[in-house]
């Protein structure tokens, strides 16, 4: 193996930990995009954590979910995070100050 390929692999990591990463940010995106609607009517005005496909934790404050991840364990690095509102907010955002 090359240099550089060494290199790179020493960036990311294990490529089947790469992959196995992925795959469960996969699973997590995809609940919050298919499943968006029914999280509306089952999580209103709540934060929610998806993990492995699956709603892990719900809360009404940001720091009580990250509390509940924490308590139980799951990686926040393999955790998507989304508050779940009815009213979706755009966000403009500007590099002029």
């Amino acid at each position: 193996m090359g240099k550089k390929a060494q290199d790179i692999l020493q960036l990311v990591g294990d490529p089947s930990q790469v992959d196995r990463s992925l795959q469960t940010f996969r699973k997590a995106a995809s609940v919050l995009s298919s499943d968006h609607p029914r999280l509306i009517d089952k999580y209103p005005k709540q934060w929610v954590a998806v993990h492995n496909g699956e709603v892990k934790a719900a809360s009404t404050t940001f720091n009580g979910l990250l509390r509940q991840v924490d308590e139980a364990g799951i990686p926040r690095s393999e955790t998507i995070i989304r508050f779940i509102d009815r009213n979706q907010r755009t966000m403009i955002l500007s590099s002029r100050c």
